[in-house]
């Protein structure tokens, strides 16, 4: 995957990205504030994105120098993973040539266990889109509210962990290839009984829009989500066309609030698990699944000897 940000990183140097499991807002602006204050210095583009407790104490503790920095509630900047990594990838293409570093804090707290999978998948693809981007970041986790599953993947997605000390390498640590097929092998269960099909045929993309629009509204789906996930099946379904074969099916039905939509059929139609994750170059063919994550808030995807599987859901 191409990282999204190496053109504009004039000394290409390595990103560096840290977790940092703290246990309360003393230890946020002991660890926090130092970092802060060396990037002040260095002259990089100083952010905050982070919980509203330690924003007030960090504000505090930085004292005049908080005005230089910018600050960000973690819930108005934590909402969709793919448009999160096109936002830091805005950030730092406006700041350039100069270094960003950022206090991060994404937000776990009320997602469902699909959508902590496609965060902690968001914290390692990081690593790949922002390699040689110079940006310097430390990821806030708090360890009194945290399920320790999702400690498990700050370690397994940071390289460095400051755990009470360090910063010290992580030994967990799996690179974002690795671990985003790690997300795409869990089995999907079987589509239910309820479930409504379609043949996906060369002539039929108007009706798999129809199909899916008639669907999603009497699910209850709002029309500006209905909209993106007709256009994100549409475009999955152009994929499954020019390179799967047939016969792909759409199928379509509604689950835990969500309206889900599957494509399937045979071939693999992507070429690996992190395609799609970053804003693509004008020259490459992942727009159309950056545009598919981008408009869906869970894409899943199986592939295996019979075929690809995708699996889209929006909230209803």
């Amino acid at each position: 995957m191409t990282s999204p940000t190496s053109s504009v990183a004039d000394r290409r140097e390595a990103m560096v990205h840290r977790g940092f499991l703290y246990r309360d807002e003393a230890e946020v602006v002991d660890v926090c504030v130092p970092f802060l204050r060396e990037g002040l210095e260095a002259d990089d583009a100083v952010a905050v994105v982070a919980a509203t407790s330690n924003i007030t104490a960090l504000r505090d503790a930085l004292g005049p120098d908080a005005a230089s920095v910018q600050f960000e509630e973690a819930l108005n900047w934590y909402q969709h993973p793919v448009r999160t990594i096109a936002a830091y990838d805005s950030f730092v293409r406006a700041e350039a040539p100069r270094r960003v570093r950022v206090i991060a804090e994404p937000v776990w707290q009320g997602r469902t266990p699909l959508e902590v999978l496609e965060w902690a998948r968001y914290e390692s693809i990081v690593n790949a889109a922002f390699a040689y981007s110079g940006a310097r970041a430390i990821c806030c986790y708090d360890r009194r509210l945290l399920h320790p599953e999702i400690l498990d993947h700050a370690r397994r997605n940071h390289p460095e962990i400051i755990d009470g000390r360090g910063p010290e390498t992580s030994e967990a640590y799996t690179a974002p290839g690795p671990f985003s097929a790690t997300c795409d092998r869990r089995p999907l269960p079987a589509a239910p009984r309820t479930a409504e099909s379609l043949p996906i045929t060369t002539a039929g993309l108007d009706a798999v829009r129809t199909f899916v629009a008639e669907r999603g509204s009497r699910w209850g789906v709002g029309h500006d989500a209905l909209r993106d996930v007709v256009a994100a099946v549409a475009e999955v379904a152009t994929t499954a066309i020019r390179h799967g074969g047939a016969p792909s099916r759409l199928s379509v039905w509604a689950q835990d609030g969500d309206l889900v939509s599957e494509i399937s059929g045979p071939g693999h139609w992507y070429p690996d698990s992190l395609w799609g994750f970053s804003a693509p170059a004008d020259s490459e063919p992942a727009f159309g699944l950056w545009g598919v994550r981008m408009l869906c808030d869970v894409v899943q995807m199986q592939a295996d000897a019979d075929g690809t599987c995708i699996r889209l859901r929006t909230r209803i």
